[in-house]
């Protein structure tokens, strides 16, 4: 039975940054996204910069979507492929004041952090099975608010009690359930934000303590070691991979 990682969000950002990580490390992949033009470009680049038997597929796939996630996992199934790993890191943001914020992105972040890694993971457990591993995506808004986008932190904190949870019950399969909480990366979500201004690069600098934003392969490498063999008796952490800017006291 051939294993495969399955990567939500692998069409941009810290998806895409794990899938080459990964890879290049000889796993074969799933790259999951709601866009199909991102996965399979970079599908092909991955055929061959780092080949795999069978090559790695992708999966243009809506993880708000119930009825298409058990698809999913049931086409999988008939492959006959056993999952040895899954990183979630589909994601939106969505910006406003809580009091004017609207119900439809309300459910629509739900959705699409919480909800849809739940659904995927409950999918795809029955092809998993011991030394299984799961990385879910948290953030620095699972330890902090972060005013002006109330549902993405919201999710982000439920990210951690799905976690811890998982960890729990199926660590005692054999699966690890682990999370990954970046802070501020140089993605396209972020730097959305820096071009409407809602955040500012200088401050967030400022405020971290290594002085810079990351680098996605910088998420991606913790996301790789949390998924290997190295990190074998690690189950229900959180790795915050944030410079430092969760743990900084200084007001000045």
């Amino acid at each position: 039975m051939s294993a495969v990682t399955v990567v939500t969000g692998a069409g941009q950002g810290i998806g895409a940054a794990t899938a080459r990580q990964l890879a290049a490390a000889g796993t074969r992949l799933v790259l999951v996204d709601l866009r199909p033009e991102g996965i399979t470009t970079l599908a092909s680049d991955l055929d061959v910069a780092h080949p795999v038997d069978g090559g790695h597929l992708i999966a243009p796939l809506d993880v708000t979507d119930a009825a298409a996630v058990a698809a999913f996992g049931a086409l999988l199934a008939s492959g006959g492929l056993r999952v040895a790993g899954v990183v979630s890191a589909a994601g939106i943001i969505s910006r406003g004041a809580a009091e004017h914020f609207e119900r439809a992105a309300w459910d629509l972040h739900l959705a699409v952090h919480l909800t849809g890694a739940f659904t995927l993971l409950q999918v795809l457990h029955p092809l998993m099975g011991p030394g299984s591993s799961v990385v879910n995506i948290a953030s620095v808004g699972s330890t902090f608010g972060l005013p002006g986008r109330i549902a993405y932190t919201t999710a982000k904190s439920g990210i951690l009690g799905l976690t811890r949870t998982l960890a729990s019950e199926w660590g005692r399969q054999g699966i690890r359930v682990n999370a990954v909480a970046p802070g501020y990366v140089r993605t396209e979500m972020v730097l959305s934000g820096l071009r409407a201004g809602t955040l500012d690069e200088s401050s967030l600098v400022a405020r971290t303590p290594l002085g810079r934003l990351a680098e996605p392969d910088e998420i991606a490498r913790a996301i790789r070691f949390l998924l290997s063999d190295d990190a074998a008796f690690i189950n229900g952490a959180t790795l915050r991979v944030d410079g430092g800017l969760t743990i900084d006291g200084a007001f000045d």
